[in-house]
């Protein structure tokens, strides 16, 4: 499980360092850009610390990584769902943008040239349709993948820190008497 604790992070490092560069090289529309940028910059250090967290054993930083991760999967799942979904998920999740692909429009455009009759549009606006809906579904499957993975991450960061010994616990180790109502801290002779 340590190997996915790395992978993952460190793949997602990658998504957000390329899609944070989209918004700098101004090649994703602007009107969401400082949003977006600073939610990647947030994410892109999110993944350093599972990174960091998940190599040095570090429970609370696999814990923020996978805290900003949880986040990053709803929306995007929410908006993968918003694409075949007749419901209107924008306003469940305000952060990714909802894409509507006109399928006729894309058929018609084709057609401009060649003069196709109706039935050919209906049957090319209904393979769209079709490429859609398992584009999307392939992708939720992936998507799927991912939440199995964060859940698998955070399953292991959970069993990290149970087996590190808390320093307060220790008696051996840092001299700590227990009483009812008071703690004293002392160093071991």
């Amino acid at each position: 499980m340590r190997f996915l604790a790395v992978t993952l992070p460190g793949l997602t490092l990658c998504t957000h360092i390329m899609l944070g560069l989209f918004f700098i090289l101004q090649i994703a529309p602007p009107d969401r850009a400082h949003f977006s940028l600073s939610y990647n910059i947030l994410a892109a250090g999110a993944s350093i610390a599972g990174l960091v967290g998940a190599i040095r054993c570090i429970p609370s930083l696999v814990s923020a990584y996978t805290l900003i991760h949880t986040i990053t999967l709803s929306f995007v799942t929410l908006a993968l769902v918003d694409i075949i979904a007749p419901l209107p998920f924008f306003l469940l999740n305000p952060v990714l943008p909802s894409w509507d692909v006109d399928d006729s429009a894309i058929c018609r455009d084709i057609d401009a040239g060649f003069g196709w009759d109706d039935e050919w549009l209906s049957e090319c606006s209904k393979g769209f349709k079709i490429i859609k809906i398992l584009a999307v579904s392939v992708t939720l499957l992936l998507m799927g993948a991912q939440w199995w993975a964060l859940f698998t991450v955070k399953k292991w960061n959970s069993e990290i820190r149970l087996q590190q010994p808390s320093p307060r616990l220790d008696v051996e180790k840092g001299g700590i008497l227990h009483n009812e109502k008071d703690v004293i801290y002392g160093e071991k002779n």
